[in-house]
């Protein structure tokens, strides 16, 4: 059984959307961090915190994938000279 809905604004899918954008196109540490509001707002007001899930998940693997192609030297516009 769920918990009824609280009272506020839902911002569940914004912070959810936000965290899978910045996640995979720039910034892994804040699709984490908007991952982790969208599950709490998801618990908050009954919703699926899918969105917040595959928020941090984008987040860790543009971290991971940025510590590799740093590590390799291959990564985009990161000047060697």
């Amino acid at each position: 059984r769920t918990p009824p809905p609280a009272r506020g604004r839902d911002r569940t899918t914004l912070w959810g959307v936000l965290g899978i954008v910045l996640g995979l196109i720039c910034c892994g540490v804040l699709g984490i961090i908007f991952g982790y509001l969208s599950i709490r707002d998801a618990r908050r007001y009954g919703q699926s915190p899918l969105l917040g899930y595959l928020a941090i998940a984008f987040g860790v693997i543009n971290i991971i994938g940025g510590a590799i192609l740093r590590s390799t030297g291959n990564y985009p516009f990161w000047n060697n000279d």
